[in-house]
């Protein structure tokens, strides 16, 4: 590929666009500078289809050069998304669009590669962001269920029914505005935290919260709230609180290292599915930003977790 500076070539370079062509019958790559350093190719180096393929993620290898080589059509199109492994350690995203044309009667592949890395990072954060969504929305659906079949079951006519229903929707309103963090711009303690997260899904089931004081800063409490509302649906779903004689109690103290909390809940026939899927993900993600290490083991009837926050995460200037 020529590199004669045209103002053409100029304009691509500055635009962090790369252009190669590619010779589907001899296998020959020509790629422009711009191009060379978005693949991490010196300059000068021979550049070939294995050291090509060497630099496209595993798991996109066969799909993008799949690709290149079904365009039998003069005109036809190729657009691929995939994902660069680089010898610097570094990982990037790349569009490559091409198309197959012919010169001197040979059929000849022009193209044109992009960072798309920032593009790419925005719609994972989107679609994760949409899942997380989406979960909250099927715990509060799940919340619900559990509240009306409790709410039916010690109301005895449809005044109580509609007094008891009323205050736990309006403790999960509560519960989920922490999460919004429409309630969270002012340090929360941690025993008024946990009593409004597990507000809308108790009845009868004996809750014993015990611990020193201990104020939750904002930056915080989102996180702790993610945690101990999926906490709070699985055992609506799976454990003591679905049972009118369930027990739950949450024990912490604190230390020079950070805050050492302990869940236990009765749990006979504790499902393990309510440890699988998207919720235990949102828990591992806000484990980690809390720098929280956490273990969890059922043992003689009961489920315990065993959690740790490291004391910069509760610091409200940390």
């Amino acid at each position: 590929m020529s590199s004669s500076g045209t103002s053409l070539d100029l304009a691509f370079g500055y635009a962090g666009i790369g252009r190669w062509d590619y010779d589907p019958d001899g296998g020959a790559l020509l790629l422009d500078e711009t191009c060379r350093a978005l693949f991490e190719i010196d300059s000068g180096a021979e550049v070939t289809q294995s050291l090509m393929q060497s630099r496209v993620h595993a798991e996109d290898r066969e799909r993008v050069f799949g690709a290149l080589a079904a365009l039998d059509t003069e005109g036809a199109v190729y657009e691929e998304v995939f994902r660069l492994d680089l010898p610097s350690g570094t990982s990037r995203w790349v569009r490559g669009v091409a198309r197959l044309g012919v010169r001197d009667g040979m059929p000849k592949i022009t193209g044109v590669s992009f960072d798309v890395t920032t593009e790419q990072d925005l719609l994972a954060e989107r679609e994760l962001h949409l899942a997380e969504m989406n979960h909250r929305i099927k715990n509060l659906f799940a919340l619900v269920s559990a509240m009306i079949s409790s709410a039916a079951r010690e109301s005895e006519d449809k005044s109580v029914l509609v007094d008891n229903l009323r205050g736990r929707v309006a403790a999960l309103d509560r519960a989920h505005s922490l999460m919004k963090k429409t309630d969270s711009n002012q340090p929360l303690g941690l025993a008024a935290l946990l009593e409004r997260v597990l507000a809308p899904a108790r009845t009868q089931q004996t809750i014993a919260l015990s611990g020193e004081e201990v104020m939750v800063p904002a930056k915080a409490v989102t996180s702790l709230v993610l945690i101990f509302h999926e906490w709070a649906t699985n055992s609506a779903k799976y454990g003591a609180l679905r049972r009118q004689d369930g027990e739950i109690a949450v024990t912490w103290t604190m230390s020079p290292e950070g805050l050492h909390l302990i869940w236990r809940e009765s749990a006979e026939d504790y499902d393990e599915s309510a440890q699988m899927g998207f919720g235990s993900m949102l828990i591992r993600a806000s484990a980690m930003q809390l720098g929280a290490e956490k273990t969890r083991r059922v043992e003689n009837g009961w489920l315990i977790i065993d959690m740790k926050v490291p004391l910069a995460a509760l610091h409200e200037e940390a």
